[in-house]
């Protein structure tokens, strides 16, 4: 009989494990809450870590008419405008790390994984479904309701704020980071202080940061701005007092602080999961933000979810079904790499917020280094493999 997986979640993390589960003959089960996809956030980076996966799925030929490949990762001074540095993507990524790195709508790669999701032949879609925290074995009494056979394996992938967390026993809340994501879309000609529209640009300052990238092949930009902040409310997609954010921005170039009070933005907290308890060690274990939510300062976010999902299905199709020991492999091996990758995004927040002698230190190094550098300190993260043996 074929292993039944019941995953929670029908996000990135949920619709690339089901991907991941239904390649290798699972039948596999998506429960969702939303009666229907929802765009949340607006764009994605996704660095060769990711798309290696994406493609060893299959989706590499179809998200590469969607997807854009910038040919540079630019770091600025967002008081001068100044370029501090640049990183080569383009052909210059493929070449070192073999995948790309790509910008995306989060809608397109989400409506892409579930039309390939829905086309394998054991792999159901169920929107519209709430499944409570129960304790384990009512969770898979209440999942068998539906789908009809209680799950082998029950995979949380509810996001930041998981149901299914909240029913492993030891496991705590995600917690606010103290920060503010801000986002828009907005045309080129928005932003005049973007020289090239193609490239991702990261905009660097006193406490506060702005990336700016093309939208997939759309033609418009996505921008994210990440500042100080308080909790007004969970949840992804609040609307954001433009003269609230400027002023975060008030000691940046002056061609800044206009533009940003021109566009429409949404906002979300951030919040950080940095929980050590992923499973309860026999049939549920949690990926992508609900084991491990962090905030977006390695743009690692989308691959880490990724990431854990072939590497999950990976562990369970060498354990030959064995749940448990498919957790423990899982969590060997993704709890190292998951540390070391916000281990690099704490670095990067203290890094893109510096002030005074730290920053005129950053900009120092930066420049030493140069791109052949500062592409290869990005090996351990774009050159990791997931689920290689």
């Amino acid at each position: 009989m074929r292993p039944a997986i019941a995953i929670v979640g029908a996000g990135i993390a949920g619709l690339t494990a089901a991907l991941a589960f239904g390649r290798r003959g699972c039948v596999v089960d998506v429960f969702e809450q939303s009666p229907e996809f929802q765009e949340v956030g607006a764009g994605l980076q996704l660095s060769p870590n990711a798309t290696g996966v994406l493609d060893s799925l299959g989706l590499g030929a179809e998200l590469g008419r969607l997807w854009h490949e910038p040919d540079r990762l630019c770091l600025l001074s967002g008081t001068t405008l100044r370029a501090l540095a640049h990183i080569p993507m383009g052909m210059i990524a493929k070449n070192r790390w073999r995948f790309p790195y790509a910008v995306i709508r989060r809608a397109d790669l989400q409506q892409a994984l579930a039309k390939t999701v829905e086309a394998l032949p054991h792999c159901r879609l169920h929107l519209g479904q709430t499944i409570p925290a129960n304790p384990e074995n009512q969770t898979c009494s209440d999942l068998a309701d539906i789908s009809g056979r209680k799950p082998d394996l029950i995979v949380g992938a509810d996001g930041v704020w998981s149901s299914r967390r909240d029913g492993i026993p030891g496991s705590r809340p995600a917690a606010f980071s103290g920060h503010i994501a801000w986002r828009a879309i907005c045309d080129p000609a928005d932003m005049p202080f973007v020289d090239s529209s193609d490239d991702v640009h990261a905009f660097l300052g006193p406490g506060t940061h702005l990336v700016a990238y093309p939208l997939g092949k759309s033609g418009a930009t996505n921008l994210v701005a990440i500042t100080p902040g308080a909790v007004s409310e969970k949840g992804w997609d609040a609307t954001g007092d433009p003269e609230v954010l400027s002023n975060h921005f008030r000691r940046w170039h002056p061609d800044i602080t206009p533009a940003l009070k021109r566009i429409t933005w949404r906002y979300w907290p951030l919040f950080e999961a940095r929980n050590e308890v992923w499973h309860t060690g026999e049939k549920t274990v949690l990926i992508g933000d609900a084991a491990h939510a962090m905030t977006p300062y390695a743009a690692q976010g989308a691959a880490m979810a990724i990431e854990d999902a072939y590497e999950l299905a990976s562990c369970f199709d060498r354990s030959d079904g064995h749940a448990a020991a498919a957790i423990a492999a899982y969590e060997a091996v993704r709890r190292p790499r998951v540390r070391r990758v916000r281990k690099r995004g704490d670095f990067n927040r203290f890094a893109y917020h510096a002030t005074g002698p730290a920053r005129i230190a950053r900009d120092l190094v930066l420049r030493k280094r140069g791109p052949a550098g500062l592409a290869a300190g990005l090996d351990p993260i774009h050159g990791y493999r997931a689920g290689a043996d």
